[in-house]
């Protein structure tokens, strides 16, 4: 039940976006070149009453964003974060993303989706790093940092190369998501020791 709910919130924002309702504008589209598989890109919403939300990316397989704009497939394998905006963690992207599209070169399909129903008026942060940088098992805050896994090179979960590129859709209700003009990059590295924690969380997401 949970998953269907969880496609049907998507459905639904695509819905909305075709139809130019006032009442959700599902068209904010962040898009970019990553220059390092470490970097991490933050962006803000905020939300003035409670309300379900739709964060994802297309950047993977390709595919159509919220803004009628298409992304090219090639991009690397994304992992999507959602923070109050005291930075204290919230929620990771879900175990799969029944919409996002086969990357024909791979033959996966690896595009991110996080999805919240009901979540909390206020201000939200959201980051997108590659698949391989993420926090720690033991982390509860954004300041607590990130740890690149991953080398120097994008590579997917079965080691294809990747892009630096992404598109990365915000859909919340109520108007139109805050945002500053240009994603803010930048550098959050933790010991290596993270690393056994970062599979160990890895593992619990996608057994979710």
């Amino acid at each position: 039940m949970k998953f269907h709910n969880k496609l049907a919130c998507r459905l639904g924002v695509l819905a909305f976006g075709v139809l130019g309702s006032t009442a959700l504008r599902a068209d904010t589209v962040y898009t970019g070149t990553l220059t390092d598989p470490a970097t991490v890109v933050q962006e803000n919403f905020s939300l003035s009453s409670p309300g379900d939300v739709s964060i994802f990316t297309t950047s993977y397989g390709g595919g159509a964003n919220l803004n009628g704009t298409t992304a090219s497939a090639g991009g690397f394998q994304p992992n999507i974060t959602l923070y109050n905006s005291d930075g204290t963690y919230v929620a990771s992207q879900n175990a799969n993303d029944p919409m996002a599209k086969t990357d024909s070169s791979t033959g996966l399909a690896l595009d991110g989706l996080l999805t919240e129903s009901n979540l909390a008026a206020g201000n939200y942060i959201v980051t997108l790093t590659n698949f391989w940088t993420q926090q720690s098992a033991t982390a509860t805050n954004l300041s607590d940092g990130f740890t690149n896994l991953g080398g120097s090179t994008f590579l997917d979960v079965q080691s294809n190369m990747r892009t630096g590129a992404y598109a990365l859709n915000i859909a919340a209700p109520g108007g139109p998501v805050s945002a500053t003009p240009e994603p803010a990059s930048f550098w959050l590295v933790l010991p290596a020791l993270a690393g056994v924690a970062f599979f160990a969380r890895k593992r619990k997401s996608l057994l979710s």
